[in-house]
């Protein structure tokens, strides 16, 4: 603490030329018993107090004295920065006085630091250190006994209590050889020499302490011994023990492995080096140990590895001609490179392209098989499979595209064949899942008693047959990525429960296990039925229908459409070329003609299947799909569509001759309606009826 903190800012000031009276009156304003002197520019020149004015009365001359004739001038004053402490407290004594006046670098007076004040900081502060100093020594894990010169116990911290099982207030004040005997405390005491690293039992307990004197002013006062119990002592030897069968387990270890190790130090003299090594090398390993490594092995950098701390993988080395594969790493310490650690990967790069050409047959092999588990676990196609100009199927495909972005269940709706899995699979592989597993479920497909178990797995011993380990369910295995649950709306009632408890906890429990699994997964649902209806018939939860209706696609079917009919063709024939060995071009405008026609209540699936079967039935040298190679379903509706055609035209001839006829005999019959149904030999009714028909008046 500094003076200015302390101080008393109140003070009374009087100028050298006032009375005493006048000062009186000021003093006893104040309630003051002294006050600063300071002259006409405000400086501090000296103190009147009681005394003065005692003085003063003595004399018979009072009243004519004034502030000047009684002034101390002999005062220390303080700087207001000044720390407070004991010397301070000595100067109160040397100048015996009760106060300092404090003032600022221009001397003006800035108030007035009481000895009282001092006494009771430095008092405080005193026992704030004794009381630090002492939680501090309780709190260390070592014991710590003090005596005084006498020999009386004045300390005994926690750790002494715990070590010695002696309670601190049945120790201290007492003499330091009646409780705690053989401490050798009363030896330090007199012979002042400190005693270091001493064994010595403390009832059952067996400690090494340090004893030493507590000197002031060369004189001891007491002295002071700090142990702990050997037991920690021991337990480090136990782990120099582990340390140095570690130390051997490493060895072994490196000794063991047939690559050619070498260990050096800082100065790239060698430390370590396996046999394997020293026989490649053809030395002697007790003759190398210690050598600079420069010495021992040919073209060597671990020298300057072990200096620069950088490392050097897989460089070319020539060893006793052989073009060797080498690895050098800096050992680093705290920070610090100490040394390295060198390796021969392969002691003739030959080697290295043998292993080489394996790895190389092993990617292959392993790109083989990731894509064939991609064919079976993810999804295959795309937006871009997705054709289509329709207007919408734009629209769907932009919405598609959105909901890829999220995490959100998709619904999708559409006649079987209109491509609700492609659309399924894109938005898979549009979305952050890509990379996770596109797991398809066919609700329609798996009796009921199945379909639980394929869902969601089972655990070893859930029923009889289970396989051993048990086996994860389809959501399991599309954890991570998408699972597909198509047809949904066949899936049981019973299982709608499961599946919605599924779908809003996002966790499940195999058949017949207790440890639940939760998932991260994204659900997309399809149905070729019309769920609103099968709610209001009790076949469809409606709760489950709103959990999976957040984002809704309905597919228009092919018929709705047609105008895609001509893409779709040259997609699918691409496809269907790679898969029969055939190449055809396209088809004719006659064959797709009959294309368009057509209703396709199979959509694009069945038109891949058509298209599918005139690639096999087309002749090698033809290269357009014809008329003829379109199955007899296809062209009969187009034999229908011309019929009907041809029968309106005739429809339309015979009705132009029936009108001609009623209007002649009509002029015939002069007007008359009846004469002329008789010239033209119908009843009056029919005639009448054609009239209407024909709109003749």
């Amino acid at each position: 603490m500094r003076v200015k903190e302390l101080m008393k800012k109140h003070i009374v000031t009087v100028l050298p030329t006032m009375t005493l009276h006048q000062a009186a009156v000021v003093l006893s304003a104040a309630g003051a018993d002294q006050a600063f002197v300071v002259n006409n520019e405000g400086q501090f020149v000296g103190l009147i107090n009681q005394m003065g004015f005692i003085k003063a009365l003595a004399n018979r001359d009072t009243m004519k004295k004034s502030v000047q004739d009684i002034i101390t001038n002999n005062v220390v004053s303080l700087s207001p920065t000044r720390r407070i402490n004991n010397d301070l407290e000595e100067q109160f004594s040397v100048h015996q006085c009760n106060s300092f006046p404090v003032v600022d670098a221009l001397n003006r007076p800035l108030g007035i630091l009481w000895r009282t004040d001092v006494v009771t900081y430095l008092s405080e502060q005193s026992q704030f250190l004794a009381e630090e100093l002492h939680a501090i020594v309780d709190s260390l894990y070592n014991g710590v006994t003090a005596v005084n010169s006498e020999g009386i116990v004045t300390l005994f911290n926690a750790a002494a209590e715990t070590i010695t099982g002696l309670n601190a207030e049945v120790v201290i004040g007492h003499h330091v050889d009646d409780v705690l005997p053989n401490t050798g405390l009363s030896r330090v005491l007199e012979t002042r020499l400190a005693e270091i690293n001493q064994q010595q039992n403390i009832g059952n307990c067996k400690i090494i302490t340090n004893r030493s004197p507590i000197l002031s002013h060369n004189k001891v006062i007491g002295s002071v011994a700090v142990f702990q119990d050997i037991t920690e002592l021991q337990n480090v030897a136990a782990e120099l023990e582990n340390v140095k069968s570690l130390k051997s387990t490493l060895e072994s270890a490196i000794e063991s492995i047939f690559e050619g190790i070498v260990i050096v130090n800082r100065t790239g003299k060698i430390t370590m080096i396996n046999q394997a090594y020293c026989d490649f090398l053809g030395v002697d390993r007790a003759k190398v140990i210690g050598k600079p490594v420069v010495d021992i092995i040919p073209n060597t950098r671990m020298h300057v590895v072990a200096q620069d701390g950088k490392a050097e993988i897989t460089d070319i080395q020539r060893i006793n001609q052989h073009n060797c594969v080498v690895t050098r790493i800096p050992i680093v310490k705290d920070g610090e490179t100490v040394g390295a650690v060198g390796k021969v990967v392969f002691k003739d790069v030959k080697d290295l392209k043998i292993l080489s050409n394996k790895l190389n047959k092993l990617e292959l092999e392993v790109e083989y098989y990731k894509e064939e588990l991609r064919k079976v676990y993810g999804g295959k196609y795309t937006f871009e499979s997705i054709i289509g100009e329709n207007e919408k199927m734009q629209w769907l495909k932009s919405i598609a595209v959105k909901a890829a972005k999220g995490n959100s269940t998709v619904l999708i709706l559409g006649e079987s064949g209109t491509g609700k899995e492609v659309f399924a699979q894109a938005i898979h592989n549009e979305s952050r899942r890509n990379k996770g597993a596109f797991i398809k479920v066919n609700c329609a497909a798996l009796p009921e008693n199945l379909l639980e178990t394929e869902l969601f797995g089972y655990d070893e011993g859930a029923f009889t047959g289970a396989k051993k380990g048990g086996k994860p369910g389809k959501f399991e295995l599309a954890n991570g990525g998408t699972i597909f649950l198509d047809e949904i709306g066949d899936m049981p009632i019973s299982m709608q429960v499961k599946l919605l408890r599924v779908l809003q906890e996002r966790e499940f429990e195999r058949v017949g296990g207790t440890k639940t699994i939760s998932l991260d997964l994204r659900v997309i649902a399809a149905t070729n039925r019309d769920l609103t209806k099968m709610i209001e018939q009790g076949a469809f939860r409606q709760d489950l229908y709103y959990r999976l209706d957040i984002i809704s696609l309905a597919i228009p079917p092919l018929r709705e459409r047609v105008g895609d009919i001509p893409a779709l063709c040259d997609l699918l024939l691409k496809k269907i070329n790679k898969q029969v060995q055939h190449c055809v071009e396209g088809v004719s405008e006659a064959a797709l003609g009959l294309l368009m026609d057509y209703r396709w209540p199979g959509n694009v699936r069945e038109l891949e299947n058509i298209l599918e079967r005139a690639v096999n039935l087309i002749d090698e040298d033809e290269i357009l799909i014809k008329p003829e190679h379109l199955p007899p379903i296809v062209k009969k509706i187009g034999k229908v569509k011309e019929q009907m055609e041809n029968a309106d035209n005739l429809a339309d001839m015979l009705g132009d001759t029936e009108k001609q006829a009623i209007l002649k005999a009509l002029e015939e019959a002069g007007g008359n309606k009846s004469k002329a149904a008789k010239i033209l030999g119908i009843h009056r009714s029919g005639f009448y009826q054609k009239l209407q028909k024909y709109n003749i008046k």
